[in-house]
């Protein structure tokens, strides 16, 4: 499995040590271990909704599609590496969709 396919698989959550609200459009979040706080402008803020309320990464993907006019290839880069930052500032936790189906079932 490449990293692309991995990436979309994947379903995102957001820690309880993280606090995440929207103000003016605007989502602002608190990492509340590190005490940074980061703020989402509106498309970040959309992109940050669909990702923490979507079955996975490619199902937001999807949705991003019809909301916006954009290649699909730019998206997929722009939301790997939007993934990418979040999980390493850690505001965000991510599981392997097929993993979770298969704990569900046992």
């Amino acid at each position: 499995m490449n990293q692309v396919t991995s990436i979309l698989n994947q379903k995102l959550s957001i820690p309880e040590n993280v606090l995440a609200q929207e103000l003016n459009g605007e989502i602002v979040i608190l990492n509340m271990d590190s005490e940074t706080y980061y703020s989402l402008n509106s498309v970040g803020s959309r992109i940050w909704q669909l990702l923490a309320n979507s079955e996975n990464v490619e199902t937001a993907m999807q949705q991003l599609l019809q909301i916006y006019l954009v290649d699909e290839t730019a998206l997929l880069r722009d939301v790997t590496e939007f993934v990418k930052e979040l999980s390493k500032e850690e505001l965000l936790i991510s599981y392997d969709s097929q993993e979770l189906e298969e704990e569900s079932l046992l």
